[in-house]
């Protein structure tokens, strides 16, 4: 009977004992942690377009000084939750504004609010390192009331409408060296389901000031061609707004 040399035996069961901790030391069976972003910015917009309520329509051309004078209420914000692969990103963009003014002469005169909230909800899926595709869409609820009066008559129109855009785009995070971070993204949608057409796109750079804090400052876009009804109740809002913003990032 042959019997194993003691240097074999040893390795051999060395070998079945390394077994099971070479295979969890190599297990990719284990996800990735889900990364959690909050980002909270303020925003200078400028509004162009018009918006249109019945038979009545009203030019809009407001700088970002004028918005932040006409502005009663705002908040900005998003979150995005991230995997390997997948990811979610949630942007809520809420503002009160009014603006007054007189037409040539002084002789009529009038108010215009606008309550308007945008909510996006956007699903992620990375392509590369630095580049994903996105999908989803935006809840738009937008309230408009517009007041005209002249010497002998005022007219009022008030009307409030809510749809859903659906979208499609891209966005890119990369690094800009050790501290610096660039950010930005840019979508497509509408196609008739909500509006005839809306595009966004935004970018940003930003400064690492902790590993899980960042500041940054860039600039937004985005632009909606919406009209919905006949006669009274027709909806118009036919819409750009843009303008600089900056703000904080928080990772966990």
């Amino acid at each position: 009977m042959n019997v194993l040399k003691p240097w074999v035996f040893a390795l051999l069961m060395a070998m079945i004992y390394a077994q099971p901790e070479a295979r969890a030391h190599s297990s990719t069976d284990i996800p990735p942690p889900w990364k959690n972003t909050i980002e909270l910015y303020l925003m200078g917009p400028s509004l162009d377009g018009s918006v249109g309520i019945g038979q009545v329509d009203g030019d809009v051309d407001v700088d970002a000084g004028s918005v932040f004078d006409a502005l009663d209420g705002a908040f900005l914000g998003t979150y995005i939750g991230e995997a390997e692969r997948w990811g979610v990103l949630v942007d809520l963009a809420y503002m009160d504004l009014k603006e007054d003014g007189t037409g040539p002469q002084g002789v009529v005169s009038y108010e215009l609010n606008v309550k308007q909230t945008i909510l996006g909800l956007i699903g992620l899926y990375r392509l590369t390192d630095t580049l994903q595709f996105t999908f989803g869409g935006r809840y738009v609820d937008v309230s408009n009331r517009l007041t005209l009066a002249g010497p002998n008559r005022e007219l009022a129109a008030k009307a409030s409408e809510s749809w859903f855009d659906p979208t499609i785009g891209l966005r890119y995070v990369a690094p800009l060296g050790e501290k610096w971070v660039f950010n930005g993204a840019a979508d497509i949608g509408g196609a008739g389901v909500g509006s005839d057409l809306t595009w966004y796109w935004s970018a940003n750079i930003a400064y690492r000031m902790t590993p899980r804090t960042q500041f940054y400052a860039g600039y937004r876009y985005i632009d909606f061609d919406y009209e919905d009804g006949e006669g009274r109740d027709r909806f118009k809002f036919d819409m750009a707004q843009h303008g600089p913003l900056a703000g904080f990032r928080f990772e966990f």
